[in-house]
């Protein structure tokens, strides 16, 4: 058999952060929880979002968030402002890779540390940083950006009732469970890994059992 002219063929054996086809795997971005101090939320996003603001739209560094429902209020004098409420006191959202969260954002003045998760499995003495899945992050963002009742935050252990999805207003679409309060009222809730439950007041008719 004439093999002249062909070159032998190389085991395809990706080399490490590289895939199949070749192409540099990105490293995943995460929500991680960083602990800030009491009143200084909206400061550290400011900060935080400073630091990126000449970079494009579609390819910053990370992603920032603060747990907050804007409300109306009525001031002493009758007049009607827009404010906005911290629901998650002390705490940041950041959404990005993990080297960029030990390398540079846990070392920021202003972060005082990340959140880990006391349930995870230790590596040594240490435990895992804390992360929020995506979808939870999306459902909160979107509970505390939709809703017309005020969001409250339990991080008490809840005992979650039926799975239900919102049939009509704002929310029309979400998923959660359905929760019976003492005085015979109705909870919509979703549940946030590590930090409890997201819930709102809503007539039960607005419910369909999944």
């Amino acid at each position: 058999m004439q093999t002249k002219g062909i070159k032998p063929m190389i085991a395809a054996v990706p080399r490490k952060g590289i895939d199949a086809v070749g192409l540099e795997k990105s490293e995943p971005r995460r929500w991680y929880i960083a602990i800030v101090n009491n009143k200084s939320e909206k400061l550290c996003r400011e900060r935080l979002e400073q630091r990126i603001i000449n970079q494009p739209v579609d390819g910053k560094d990370y992603e920032v968030y603060v747990a907050s429902q804007k409300e109306w209020t009525v001031t002493a004098s009758g007049k009607r402002t827009l404010k906005e409420r911290i629901v998650l006191r002390a705490l940041v959202f950041i959404c990005c890779t993990d080297s960029l969260r030990r390398q540079e954002i846990a070392h920021l003045p202003y972060i005082k540390r990340f959140m880990v998760n006391i349930a995870g499995e230790r590596s040594g003495s240490v435990r895992p940083v804390a992360y929020i899945p995506d979808y939870q992050m999306a459902d909160l963002r979107r509970m505390l950006n939709d809703a017309d009742e005020p969001v409250t935050i339990d991080p008490q252990p809840v005992r979650l009732g039926t799975r239900v999805r919102i049939n009509g207003g704002k929310l029309r679409g979400m998923e959660g469970y359905v929760l019976e309060t003492p005085d015979g009222s109705t909870d919509f809730v979703i549940r946030i890994d590590l930090l409890g439950c997201a819930k709102i007041r809503i007539n039960s008719d607005l419910l369909d059992l999944i």
